[in-house]
């Protein structure tokens, strides 16, 4: 449990918000169990280009401009910020050894940000000062460095 007040305590001074008003928005959403909910994945150290602070949900919605997000699995662009609708077809492994070759095949990308390898290390986590919590998404195409 340490660690939990930990982590509140550092989004407080990263964000301007109060230690017990980030703990009590956690706790709202928190609807499993606790050593699940309260780790690095759901509650990540602010800091980095992997984790993005915004004022208020206009401000995060303004930055993506034209709500494109790359899926880190097809590396297509999506409208969602949570599942891949880029349409391309994924690309398998065909053959053994070295007569194996990467082909389409005929699924089409259906990628979710969620579960335990969901952004693949691509996506990013936007936490909301205003809502008072975050969540991992695709990372949106105009963050992108050209």
């Amino acid at each position: 449990m340490a660690w939990v007040l930990a982590r509140a305590k550092h989004y407080a001074e990263k964000t301007g918000l109060s230690e017990v008003d980030v703990l009590n928005s956690w706790e709202k959403s928190r609807n499993y169990w606790y050593m699940n909910y309260y780790q690095d994945g759901n509650q990540p150290e602010i800091g980095g280009d992997n984790v993005k602070v915004f004022e208020n949900l206009e401000a995060f919605q303004a930055s993506a401009v034209k709500s494109e997000f790359r899926c880190p699995a097809c590396d297509g662009i999506s409208k969602d910020a949570y599942e891949c609708d880029s349409g391309k077809k994924m690309m398998v492994t065909k053959g053994k050894g070295k007569n194996a070759k990467l082909v389409e095949s005929d699924k089409v990308c259906d990628w979710k940000v969620y579960g335990l390898l969901g952004d693949l290390g691509k996506g990013v986590y936007v936490f909301v000062k205003s809502e008072m919590r975050g969540q991992r998404i695709f990372k949106p195409v105009a963050w992108e460095k050209p």
